[in-house]
């Protein structure tokens, strides 16, 4: 229900409650009833503390509600309780619960037993408290978390301190601490104090077992003690501590004493403080007496003298204890001084430290120099400063000069330091700069500290990184107060953009950043091969605490490219995005396009604490040119657009991938074949690591068809693994040059796609022409081109083009083959006379860009035609044993009346031999004139020698439209001109041309009366001709002929 708000207490010391329930029960007869009270407090607020969720409860077997005495216990719980004090707060951090039992009396409080438990404080105590005057007696024991005790204490305690005392006031306000121990780790005390009649004695004694838990560069033991005795408000003091050995940055301590005497006198303080011992051999001396005469202080004799090392002056004090006077520092070796601090350093210190006043404002001005000084990871070299601080104390305003030649701090090399200090009211003007890990850079502006408040106003800055300059672009302000960072409109010129912040980092973080055309090759410098180009606008707003802060983002990017955008096809994009992080988890929504035709769109989730966890989704148009780089290796390439559908889920180190990817109009180039398919139509389902093809069709551009389906793993660290079958239906090869086939089959292609995929299965010829050129060409040999000074456009391309090759032995990449082509029949063999027909088979293996052709195909029928000769080839191979180029062996017979004339062709079908041989055995040029004419070559006329020379070079592939009667033809308009001889030796020309399609006309002349004639030749089709023939002797004839080719 609602609570009752109380006001208790007085006007200096207000109480304010609320009262929720309150319950008091007796039970039992007579004047000792058994007793429960209890109560429930929502909030209990005083004038140093805030109390919330207060609750009590309170017992008593035998309560004399007369005496008001009996036993009593109790429980009190505070869900929290606030206090101003910061030293005992952290003690009482979360719940806290308190116990007591006991008896109450009617002259005091017995307590057996007590407790107070929480987070961080488990106390126990026990004792009485006396309620005539006020007398107590406690046993105290604690122990308590040492993170929730000062910081300043921390370094040399355990995870917990534990510390007794036995406690006594007596009726008279005298408090006594007796049997006191304190026990953390390497840390014990044990003493003892009193306050009575206004008289403090304090005596305690110590010591730290393991001075490594101050500097972990230090070794050893040290003890203490402190004694205090006198007047409470000006009581004798004494402090001392002593260690026979340390051992500190490799340097031996030894004999160290520390002695402090003195009266802690508010008006009129005393001190004196002696240092003794021996750092590394050298020895140690130091002094200092602090003295008031005439209520004035001063600090006389100071000196800390260790070695050649030293440390001198004498100061006065004012009533606040503020120093003027002069400070001289000598050291040329400051590594024993900073041993005798429990410090590693090296290096030389000299100058001056001078305390002065400008009326009632403290001044110190420093004038110091090193050569070398070096501590942990940070060294400095030729440093020197000159500079004036005034009223230092409460608002201080520095004037001078800093210079430095570097200074370095683990990996960040500064150089250069060169730094001007002026003052301006109460604004210290700097101005300056520096060089920051090879980053030249200068800033000008003013700072001021006024009631706390650190204001600096940046007028201009500068920095230039790997060519890249960054630059204040107007002055900016930035305020520093109670933990707390502001800034108002701090801009940044990065590269040509602008980035723009405002707002405030402290314990919370409100930060807004807006972006303006931000040039994304900055990365560059810090990516080295990223090639990035582009621009970044758009806003970024943080808050939260800086352990976890929360991010929104709004951006728009243009022109976005890199090295690896390139390589792969893709042009100038436009990326935007926006989304928010917070509690390692992002989410967003982006979408990508670029000019080449990609319009993807997405986004989803993704957490960042341990392995991040995705879930995105994505989908639109992707350009096959991302696949340009990975297809080049193969020496393919893809052009047309997909329409993709992806879901991404699961830890990002092993994504689950689902969706579709279908396209239609696409086509696929193999550009070391000249194959390409065209129109190709997919659709392709994602899912369990796998693209399974649920349809792919294509139609090849030489002609016929070819369609697919199986799985593509989609993994790429495995490659993208393969198991399709390929149906190919009426294909149609050409090399270009020599061979031309019809062809079609059942093909698997398994394996990698991006290494070695194996293409196997059989193809099944139909017709195949095997063509010999007519003509050999001349020789051809591969360009070398290198590109200089080239654009970087022409060199991008040029990289795509060359892909890297894989290096070692190991195969390298490309398609492999495995694959079985038969042809039982329609093999042919055309070119320079030969016209064959054969059947076989063979295999082809290895790489698809240099594939081995093992079989042989073997003659079914042939001839071969030399001028007007044919030649039956009575029997021959067509061989592959490694090369795709054919190798001929075909063999022709002919008779003659005196020779029988063979001739082999052989060798590549490229550049074919033709061999001529005879029985009897007679020369080529005799064996050739006896095939064609007959007759011997001294038998032969002069244009039968032109003939057969003709024909030498037909077969050798050297002829063609050069000849004398191929020039004589050209002449005079036929379509053929011959010299034909006779057996008898005679000769007579001959002339024919074609009237129409299907009419030809022929003329003929001898050298002897009656050897003229003409004739003609009537194309009716199908093969059928009609032959009309007529001499000059008055002859005539006809006929009808039948011719067919096979």
């Amino acid at each position: 229900g609602p609570s009752l708000p109380l006001a208790l207490g007085s006007t200096e010391s207000p109480i304010k409650l609320e009262l929720q329930a309150l319950s008091v029960k007796a039970a039992g007869q007579g004047t000792q009833p058994q007793l429960d009270v209890s109560a429930v407090l929502p909030s209990v607020a005083t004038k140093f503390s805030d109390v919330e969720g207060l609750t009590l409860a309170l017992h008593s077997d035998a309560f004399d509600v007369k005496s008001r005495t009996g036993p009593v216990s109790g429980t009190v719980t505070a869900n929290k309780i606030g206090l101003d004090n910061p030293t005992i707060a952290p003690l009482l951090a979360g719940k806290i619960t308190a116990k007591v039992a006991g008896d109450l009396a009617t002259d005091g409080i017995v307590i057996d037993s007590g407790s107070v438990t929480g987070d961080a404080l488990n106390t126990g105590f026990n004792g009485r408290i006396s309620l005539a005057d006020g007398a107590i007696d406690l046993n105290l024991k604690t122990d308590a978390v040492s993170a929730a005790l000062p910081a300043a204490a921390r370094g040399v305690l355990a995870e917990r301190t534990e510390l007794s005392a036995a406690l006594k006031r007596d009726a008279n306000g005298n408090v006594t601490a007796n049997a006191i121990r304190l026990v953390s780790g390497a840390l014990t005390a044990d003493g003892q104090a009193s306050l009575a009649d206004n008289n403090l004695t304090v005596d305690i004694k110590g010591a730290l077992a393991d001075i490594s838990l101050l500097s972990g560069d230090a070794n050893g033991a040290i003890t203490f003690a402190l004694n205090a005795q006198g007047a409470s408000t000006a009581p004798d003091l004494s402090l001392t501590v002593n260690s026979d050995r340390l051992s500190v940055a490799e340097r031996e301590i030894t004999g160290l004493s520390l002695t402090a005497t003195g009266k802690a006198d508010a008006a009129n303080p005393a001190a004196n403080v002696q240092l003794t011992g021996n750092v590394a051999g050298q020895p140690l001396q130091g002094s200092a007496v602090l003295a008031t005469s005439d209520g004035k202080r001063a600090i006389d004799g100071l000196l800390l003298s260790l070695g050649k090392n030293r440390i001198s002056g004498d100061l006065a004090l004012d009533e606040a204890f503020v120093p003027e006077g002069t400070v001289a520092l000598d050291l040329p070796d400051i590594g024993p001084l900073a041993a005798l601090a429990l410090e590693k350093a090296e290096g030389d210190v000299r100058g001056t430290i001078v305390f002065s006043k400008a009326g009632n404002a403290p001044e110190v001005t420093v004038k110091a120099s090193t050569a070398s000084i070096t501590r942990d990871d940070v060294s400095a070299k030729t440093v020197t400063i000159d500079a004036s601080i005034a009223n230092y104390l409460a608002a201080p305003v520095i004037s001078g000069k800093i210079r430095a030649d570097s200074v370095t701090s683990g990996g960040t090399v500064i150089r250069g330091i060169d730094v001007d200090l002026t003052r301006d009211g109460d604004w210290t003007g700097f101005s300056g700069g520096a060089t920051v890990k090879d980053i030249p850079a200068k800033a000008a502006g003013r700072v001021r500290v006024t009631n706390g408040t650190t204001t600096v106003e940046l007028a201009s800055g500068q920095a230039t990184m790997r060519g890249i300059k960054a630059a204040i672009a107007r002055t900016s302000t930035i305020t520093i107060a109670n933990g707390t960072t502001s800034l108002d409109r701090l801009a940044l010129n990065l590269g040509g953009g602008t980035a723009t912040v405002s707002g405030k980092v402290g314990e919370a973080l409100n930060l807004n950043a807006t972006l303006a055309r931000v040039p994304m090759s900055l990365a560059n410098s810090f990516s080295p091969g990223l090639d990035a180009a582009g621009s970044i606008s758009g806003t970024v707003k943080v808050t939260g605490a800086p352990a976890n802060p929360a991010v929104a983002f709004k951006v728009d990017a243009a022109g976005v490219q890199t090295s690896q955008t390139r390589g792969a096809g893709f042009g100038g994009m436009g990326v935007s995005s926006s989304g928010t992080f917070s509690g390692n988890r992002l989410s967003f929504e982006a979408s990508m396009s670029d000019a080449a035709g990609l319009g993807l769109k997405g986004g989803g989730t993704m957490t960042t604490s341990g392995t991040p966890t995705l879930d995105l989704d994505f989908s639109g148009k992707v350009p096959f040119a991302f696949l340009t780089r990975t297809l080049a290796a193969q020496g393919l390439s893809l052009n047309g657009t997909a329409d993709v559908n992806l879901k991404v889920r699961g830890p990002a180190t092993a994504p689950v991938i689902s969706g579709t990817v279908r396209t239609s109009g696409a086509r696929l180039i193999d550009a070391r074949s000249g194959l390409a398919i065209n129109d190709i139509t997919a659709d392709v389902a994602i899912g369990d690591g796998v693209a399974r093809i649920n349809r792919l069709t294509g139609n090849l551009s030489t002609h016929g068809s070819l369609s697919a389906s199986g799985t593509v793993g989609i993994n790429p660290a495995q490659g993208f693994p393969a198991d399709l079958s390929v149906k190919l239906v009426d294909g149609r090869y050409t090399d270009g040059r020599v061979v031309t086939a019809n062809l079609g089959g059942d093909l698997t292609i398994k394996g990698p796609l991006a290494r070695a995929p194996v293409i196997s299965g059989t193809i099944n010829l139909a017709k195949t022409v095997i063509t010999v050129p007519e003509k050999l060409p001349g020789s051809l040999a591969a360009l070398n081109v290198r590109h200089k000074n080239a654009p970087a456009a022409v060199r991008a391309q040029d990289k795509a083009l060359r892909p890297a090759t894989a290096s070692g032995g190991g195969g390298g990449g490309g398609l492999n083959l495995d694959v079985t082509i038969n042809a039982p029949s329609q093999i042919f063999i055309q070119g320079r006379g030969v016209d064959a027909e054969l059947g076989g088979s063979l295999r082809l293996t290895g790489p698809a860009s240099s594939p081995q052709a093992v079989g042989t195909f073997d003659l079914q029928r042939g001839r071969l035609s030399i001028l007007a000769k044919r030649l039956t080839f009575t029997e021959g191979t067509v061989g592959f044993s490694g090369s795709l180029v054919p190798y001929l062996n075909l063999t022709a017979t002919s008779t003659t009346s005196t020779t029988t004339v063979t001739i082999v062709v052989s060798g590549e079908a490229t550049n074919p031999n033709f061999n001529f041989s005879s029985v009897p055995a007679l020369p080529e040029d005799e064996v050739l004139a006896q095939l064609i004419f007959g007759r011997s070559m001294s038998n032969l006329s002069p244009l039968q020698i032109a003939q057969l020379a003709e024909a030498a070079a037909q077969l050798a592939g050297i002829g063609g439209s050069t000849s004398l009667l191929q020039n004589l033809r050209s002449a005079i308009g036929v379509d053929d001109l011959d010299v034909i001889t006779d057996e008898e030796g005679g000769t007579a020309v001959s002339a024919g041309k074609y009237l129409n399609d299907r009419t030809y006309v022929t003329i003929q002349k001898g050298d002897k009366p009656g050897s003229g004639k003409a004739a003609i030749d009537l194309d009716v089709g199908r093969g059928v001709k009609l032959r009309g023939e007529a001499t000059d002797a008055g002859e005539a004839k006809g006929g009808v002929f039948y011719e067919r080719e096979y």
